[in-house]
């Protein structure tokens, strides 16, 4: 027997390109515009068949001289916790009680009872998929992620195949874990594989994996592809919370600002204090001119999770744009002579005309933008092909005029007429986007200087993936 899914607040990131960030966490790279409750694993109360539930052999002593060096950096021993304490120490459980007690601890937030248990029965049964499973959640809830990983990495060597493992990967690489693309589409890969071995009549499963599919996708940029996730995910349980709010993600990173303004406010209908939800309809309003209404969401918003959604540091546009002169000329010289000629300009947010002028559209969130060709842009040079992930590099445009960052879109030379030229070059930084990553004006420097270098970039042709790799994400 294996207790139904457990419902908890996940903050995450949406992805790929020069985005803000909406938690303390505050680099470039992906925005974070929050994420609402996503199905956690749960504990695994059944022994793997086969597995034996006697105690195993003592192993062989180790030196306690061992890396010596090492001792002041490792955490202090834990005091001894048994799973049964009636038990005495010498006497061990049987592995299927241990783990129906791990499940029962689990389910009342005993999340270090629940990890003596998992560890009785993996010391008992190290082949055991299930006490591995239940050792790794557990780590997970006690935020000790590099173990909860290395548990898992084991769970999933003994069954590379197992759907309640590859959800827990997945969820611990695109919710829990620190963010970056590898983790993203690492766990994209794990959510689709627990969904092609999923249970076709465990529909809640169905339902999670399908989420943290579109979860990853929307981080990985591709917000078109997790709407139909989320979408089926809705359709296996249509009354789950958790995706109706990251199907409003999905519509505010697609530009489709009422649509998601309503799903939202469905969200915000059965629970008025979503933190995510209260965020995202600020930003909408905010969008859309309605100020004094945008105000008051945002501040809901850090009233109800100030963690995540602290207030923004206040700095006026006159003070942003001389910040941002300042950084142009703090550049590098071989960078200033790049931008030689090129207009570097400051705005408030992203215009919505640069922002769908992509299809798909640009992110809200969005921390600058290099609208135009790159410098080496030739008309008799072949370019390479560029899809959404690896934005143009000196290609005329067929339509719209920009990547994630605002870089040229491509197509075959010759294959339609310019929308620009050289001569419209500029580099655009947005103040109310930068002043959301960063806490004060030493950090908002160093958030201008890295997009600058950022967009510098994809004047210079290059594509967000080499950007990435150089640690301009």
């Amino acid at each position: 027997m294996r207790p139904a899914a457990l419902i908890a607040c996940l903050l995450v990131a949406t992805a790929g390109g020069c985005r803000s960030r909406a938690t303390g966490r505050s680099e470039i790279g992906r925005s974070e515009i929050g994420r609402s409750e996503t199905a956690n694993p749960r504990p695994r109360t059944t022994a793997q068949p086969g597995v034996a539930t006697s105690a195993a052999a003592p192993a062989a002593s180790r030196s306690c001289s061992a890396q010596a060096g090492s001792e002041a950096s490792e955490p202090p021993p834990r005091p001894l916790r048994r799973c049964f304490t009636d038990r005495p120490a010498w006497l061990d459980a049987p592995v299927a009680s241990l783990l129906d007690r791990a499940a029962e601890l689990f389910d009342d937030a005993d999340y270090a009872g629940a990890l003596a248990c998992a560890e009785e029965a993996t010391r008992q049964a190290p082949r055991s998929v299930e006490a591995h499973h239940n050792r790794a959640i557990s780590l997970m809830r006690l935020d000790r992620l590099d173990e909860a990983r290395d548990a898992i990495a084991l769970a999933l060597a003994l069954a590379p195949d197992d759907a309640e493992t590859l959800e827990a990967a997945a969820d611990l690489n695109i919710n829990q874990l620190p963010p970056s693309v590898d983790r993203s589409a690492l766990g994209l890969e794990y959510a689709r594989r627990g969904s092609r071995h999923v249970v076709r009549r465990d529909r809640e499963r169905i339902a999670r994996l399908a989420l943290l599919e579109g979860q990853a996708l929307i981080d990985l940029g591709r917000a078109v592809e997790a709407l139909r996730r989320i979408d089926a995910a809705l359709k296996s349980s249509p009354h789950f919370s958790a995706a109706i709010y990251e199907r409003g993600v999905a519509l505010f990173e697609l530009c489709r600002f009422e649509e998601a303004r309503h799903t939202f406010g469905k969200v915000l209908a059965t629970a008025p204090d979503h933190a995510h939800a209260l965020y995202h309809i600020g930003l909408i309003e905010e969008r859309l001119g309605e100020d004094a209404a945008a105000a008051r969401h945002l501040a809901a918003a850090s009233a109800a999770d100030v963690k995540s959604f602290p207030l923004p540091l206040e700095l006026p546009q006159t003070d942003f744009a001389a910040r941002v002169r300042r950084a142009v000329t703090e550049l590098p010289d071989d960078l200033r002579r790049d931008l030689g000629g090129i207009k570097v300009e400051a705005a408030d947010l992203p215009d919505i005309g640069d922002l769908v002028a992509e299809k798909p559209p640009l992110s809200p969130t969005i921390l600058g933008l290099f609208r135009g060709l790159p410098l080496d842009y030739t008309d008799r040079v072949i370019p390479t092909s560029a899809g959404r992930a690896g934005k143009g590099r000196a290609q005329p445009v067929s339509s719209g005029s920009g990547d994630s960052n605002g870089h040229a879109a491509a197509t075959a030379p010759g294959a339609a007429d310019l929308q620009c030229d050289a001569g419209e070059r500029t580099i655009v930084l947005y103040r109310r986007n930068l002043l959301r990553t960063v806490r004060d004006v030493g950090e908002l420097d160093q958030a201008i200087t890295r997009t600058l270098l950022h967009e510098v970039g994809h004047l210079r042709g290059e594509d967000d993936g080499s950007l990435r790799d150089r640690g301009l994400e």
